[in-house]
């Protein structure tokens, strides 16, 4: 079952800090660059973990309508929209045969 998770692995050298997001069902351990950073005892690790899922957490949720549209898709189709409707909902009529 996925759900948050944070905690320390005990490793021949000390331990090494992680942390679990719900929607992935791996660990994300704290890195510095491309090496775990290593802590001496598992309080210290437990803490850096907590701190960096809270970070996780914390971080801003950016919504498409924020920022405008994300692709080029996205933007030609507000771009269409703003010059046919000028921001009205325009009926269209089909022809029948």
């Amino acid at each position: 079952m996925n759900k948050f998770d944070v905690g320390s692995i005990k490793t021949p050298h000390g331990f090494v800090a992680y942390y679990r997001q719900v929607h992935r069902s791996t660990n994300f351990i704290l890195r510095d660059g491309k090496r775990d950073i290593i802590f001496s005892t598992k309080e210290e690790a437990e803490k850096a973990a907590l701190q960096a899922f809270l970070e996780y957490l914390n971080t801003p949720i950016v919504a498409e309508s924020m920022t405008g549209p994300t692709t080029k898709r996205a933007a030609a189709r507000k771009t269409a929209e703003a010059i046919f409707r000028k921001g009205k909902r325009i009926p269209i009529e089909r022809a029948t045969a």
